[in-house]
């Protein structure tokens, strides 16, 4: 799907329907185009190894972004559509109730035992109903130093198997109606950019 394609789709189809139709379906661009920024393997058995990791269903991992369509959907930057190149990053969904539920619940007790920085660093993420993983943060629990060496472990893991030499984002969800929520919000929001000015000049 070329630039013109992905740009017409959204503007034609409903937010939601084009979430379920196109941005949850299994066709990825990082495991279907073959150039030096495509990944090796396949979408299915990387959705395997995410989910094994964190004991989850392959059915509950998603390739987002530019990673998935091969231009961004972040309605944010400062040129829409944006192509997928060597530098951009992999976002990836993760729908997980345990792990969102243990982590939430230890960002809860770092904030009640005096590491307040939690609040600030993860009240937007918290508000949306996803978690990121700061790995670069100081957690004063062994149960989140423990989730990040599993998450860092996880990013070697994929590298190596599918060569994804990128920098990749995990966000841990309670449920796919939260996911659903998120994206429909986002896809909206790009819609109308798409609809206005910005998009006639792509």
């Amino acid at each position: 799907m070329d630039k013109q394609e992905l740009k017409e789709l959204i503007k034609q189809k409903t937010p939601l329907e084009f979430c379920r139709r196109y941005l949850f379906d299994q066709n990825v661009y990082l495991f279907d185009q073959k150039s030096e920024n495509s990944a090796k393997g396949n979408y299915h058995d990387f959705k395997c190894e995410i989910g094994n990791a964190l004991n989850t269903s392959p059915n509950n991992v998603a390739i987002i972004g530019s990673g998935k369509f091969g231009f961004s959907m972040n309605p944010s930057k400062k040129e829409l559509l944006k192509e997928f190149n060597h530098g951009s990053d992999l976002d990836v969904v993760i729908v997980c109730p345990e792990k969102f539920e243990e982590i939430w619940t230890n960002l809860r007790k770092l904030y009640y035992t005096n590491q307040t920085n939690v609040k600030e660093i993860h009240a937007g993420d918290v508000f949306s109903k996803y978690l990121v993983v700061n790995h670069k943060m100081d957690y004063r629990s062994t149960y989140m130093r423990d989730t990040i060496g599993l998450l860092q472990e996880l990013k070697k893991t994929i590298n190596g198997m599918f060569r994804i030499k990128r920098v990749v984002n995990y966000r841990i969800y309670s449920n796919w109606s939260d996911v659903e929520d998120y994206h429909e919000h986002g896809i909206s929001v790009l819609q109308g950019l798409l609809n206005g000015p910005r998009g006639d000049k792509i």
